[in-house]
């Protein structure tokens, strides 16, 4: 099931930063903050803005494993999309529930010539 609604929610996580890195495997980096309600979990995905298609990238990140401080960082690979350029956002949801989005990042650009 695919987020129907790219908005998201009021609590949970915010991501702070999403950027294309460029190699084998071409990844997306991103991080996030935590706040009072954030999961123990989220999955990560990608959607492409204009047909609000869903690919799921990443399954079962823990929230807290990452800092002490609020704020985590990871990557994740985006080589599903190495046929399909296009304008996409990252979204963090809930790994039970597709449709429940934590977090959207600003839109970014997938070229050809990113992999």
């Amino acid at each position: 099931m695919a987020p129907s609604y790219v908005a998201a929610r009021s609590d949970g996580l915010s991501i702070t930063s999403a950027s294309v890195k460029k190699g084998h495997p071409t990844v997306v980096k991103y991080s996030w903050k935590l706040h009072a309600n954030s999961p123990k979990y989220f999955a990560v995905g990608i959607v492409e803005v204009s047909l609000h298609d869903f690919t799921l990238l990443k399954d079962n990140v823990v929230t807290r494993d990452y800092s002490d401080i609020g704020i985590g960082e990871d990557t994740v690979s985006i080589e599903v999309l190495k046929r399909r350029p296009g304008k996409y956002v990252l979204v963090l949801v809930a790994v039970d529930d597709y449709d429940k989005v934590f977090a959207t990042s600003k839109a970014f650009q997938v070229a050809k010539s990113d992999f």
